[in-house]
């Protein structure tokens, strides 16, 4: 009698024991559908280029023009540059203004304005060398004009042939 109460006891610890050193049950899989993992997709961001030389400014149709100011901050700790929309007949049907500076170190600069008003600014880090300045605006047709496309160079410093 000791004898089968020892070897139930010891069947015990050794069923008790075991589920102890088993892992918790994992999900069951049907081997006929595929286990998917979550892929991560990297994010690609286009890279625009300029041509090294300016180009073209569109012309905007007599109804919708309009005009922009771009001046260069002097100070050469902060060498900002600022378009300024000043409006014109096409005032009302500005949609959009984007402002990029292509900077003589590579960098590019990047702003955009919707709705511009008179007196909307614009400001963007240049430096202290000649930058390119593009100003674009869509109006309410959809059309976007190129109407600034040239080299601003910092005061005492060279434009580039």
């Amino acid at each position: 009698m000791k004898r089968t109460l020892l070897i139930v006891a010891v069947m015990i610890m050794c069923v008790l024991m075991g589920g102890c050193t088993f892992s918790p049950a994992q999900p069951a899989t049907s081997p006929s559908t595929p286990v998917i993992s979550p892929s991560v997709n990297p994010v690609v961001t286009p890279v625009i280029t300029f041509p090294a030389t300016p180009g073209p400014v569109q012309s905007v149709p007599d109804y919708e023009s309009v005009t922009v100011t771009v001046n260069r901050n002097v100070v050469s700790t902060d060498p900002t540059i600022t378009a300024t929309y000043n409006g014109g007949k096409g005032l009302g049907m500005t949609t959009r203004m984007d402002v990029t500076v292509i900077r003589s170190d590579g960098e590019v600069e990047t702003g955009s304005k919707n709705y511009p008003v008179m007196g909307t600014a614009i400001t963007l880090m240049g430096t202290t060398a000649s930058d390119r300045v593009i100003v674009a605006v869509t109006m309410t047709s959809g059309d976007p004009y190129t109407i600034i496309d040239g080299y601003y160079p910092f005061p005492g410093s060279m434009v580039p042939s």
